[in-house]
């Protein structure tokens, strides 16, 4: 049993091949094979370390290639900004056409160079570019608002205002909210000059339903709706700073501007006085204040004067516009200069019949003289521009009585 047993051992240790040698033999012959063994494994170990160790480098080397490139195309990206900053948008061009070649497909960079494209005035290539760029991402607001630029340079009044519109809804890749009204703000902009100002409001007020509670941004839809002579709307914009901060003074003075578009000339002399305390000096505040406080002491329908005042302030605007005739003269234009000879011959008519008691009495004379008064000052500033702030009070005045036109 004990040499059926002695082979079965060398055949185990031998991984299951027969043999014919001694023991002996059979131990050195296993001992060869088991050390041929352990340097192949040896062999093959090196070679994946080897491979490994290329692999490394090689995905070195390609990070530092990329990062090589990533830098030339940032630097010639920045030649072109600071060309664009510089107002030479020709010059820019090749900078940012070399920047994408070193840096392919990167948005914001393909993007600055359809701006440049459009500001070197190359519209028709700068279109075809956009919209190259606008098929591959038609929802980025930032190139429809490039379209719509570009078409609003070319006269495209309807594409200006679609593409407009479409950045509005459109996704931006940052400071979305701020992005976005901007966008609208330059559309409100674009309506206004091309005389479309019922949509103009529209979009204000969109823009001011939106806004965050921040005074100075409800100031700016205030002013943009005095643009949009949607004075009702201004005024609810700048009270709604005030109730907040009480002694902001673009809100005292839009409102002021704001109630006095709106005839209230009370109000607008309250928020101008005080817009003229919180902020001294302001020439557009001062004069319409002055206005304000004119049309306020000139009025002869003012409900609360007594009769006497009235035919006071009735023969006082006789005298402003008799002395306004007076230094008118003779003006170039024909009918302008008829206009002036027809009231100035009614002044003349009128004056002998004038006394202050008689104006208090008598009410068909004082309306008379109120109407002559207004027509006066209509002629002579037709002949003549606007002339002092009295002037312009009594114009404003004219223009609130029945049939004088507002």
């Amino acid at each position: 049993m004990e040499a059926p047993q002695a082979r079965l051992l060398l055949v185990l240790a031998t991984d299951g091949r027969s043999t014919t040698a001694t023991e002996p033999q059979s131990d050195a012959a296993a001992a060869g094979r088991w050390r041929f063994s352990t340097s192949r494994q040896s062999a093959v170990l090196l070679s994946l370390i080897a491979l490994s160790a290329l692999f490394v480098a090689a995905g070195f080397f390609n990070q530092v290639f990329v990062e090589h490139e990533r830098e030339i195309a940032q630097d010639w990206y920045r030649r072109g900004e600071e060309e664009l900053k510089a107002g030479r948008a020709e010059a820019a061009l090749d900078p940012l056409r070399t920047a994408l070649v070193y840096s392919r497909n990167k948005p914001d960079y393909e993007l600055r160079l359809g701006q440049a494209l459009v500001e070197a005035q190359h519209y028709a290539e700068a279109k075809t570019y956009l919209l190259t760029l606008w098929q591959r991402q038609p929802g980025s607001a930032e190139l429809n608002l490039e379209l719509a630029r570009l078409a609003a340079r070319e006269g495209n009044v309807s594409d200006a205002i679609h593409d407009y519109e479409a950045s509005l809804y459109g996704v931006w890749e940052s400071n979305g909210e701020q992005q976005r009204r901007a966008a609208r703000r330059e559309l409100i902009q674009y309506l206004l000059t091309h005389g479309r100002t019922a949509e103009a409001v529209a979009h204000t007020m969109s823009y001011a339903a939106n806004l965050p509670p921040d005074p100075e941004l409800h100031v700016h839809a205030g002013e943009m709706f005095l643009m949009e002579e949607s004075n009702d709307h201004a005024a609810e914009q700048f009270r709604e700073v005030l109730a907040v901060a009480p002694h902001n003074a673009a809100a005292l003075a839009g409102a002021g501007r704001a109630a006095f578009a709106l005839g209230d000339y009370a109000g607008a002399e309250n928020y101008l006085e005080r817009a003229n305390r919180a902020e001294p000096g302001d020439k557009t505040v001062m004069d319409t204040l002055a206005v304000a406080r004119a049309v306020r002491s000139l009025d002869p329908n003012a409900a609360e004067l007594s009769a006497r005042a009235r035919g006071e302030r009735a023969m006082h605007g006789f005298t402003l516009v008799r002395g306004r005739l007076a230094a008118c003269g003779v003006p170039g234009n024909a009918s302008a200069a008829a206009a002036l000879a027809a009231v100035s011959a009614r002044g003349k008519d009128l004056e002998p019949k004038l006394r202050r008691n008689q104006l208090a009495r008598d009410l068909d004379l004082f309306s008379t003289t109120v109407n002559f008064v207004f027509d006066a000052e209509r002629a002579a500033t037709a002949a003549c521009g606007p002339g002092s702030v009295d002037d312009r009070a009594l114009m404003l005045l004219a223009a609130r009585r029945p049939g004088g036109g507002q």
